[in-house]
């Protein structure tokens, strides 16, 4: 079996049709990202607001806590 440098060797001598096919191929079959919270953290974050356990932030609040001002 090739190493992982041998095979990106052979990559960099393909054309940039034959590469950019490859790089198609390779990003498919790449598993799926999650698209966000599932439905039981929705269901829970939504809990903890209803209970007053947490409250929101507004966007000033938020914008401050992440250091963009």
């Amino acid at each position: 079996m090739a190493t992982l440098f041998e095979v990106q060797r052979a990559a960099d001598e393909l054309s940039s049709e034959e590469r950019a096919g490859l790089a198609a191929h390779l990003i498919a079959t790449l598993p799926s990202p999650p698209l966000g919270p599932e439905d039981q953290e929705l269901d829970r974050r939504d809990a903890e607001m209803d209970s007053g356990a947490i409250t929101a932030l507004d966007h000033e609040e938020f914008v401050s806590a992440v250091g963009r001002k």
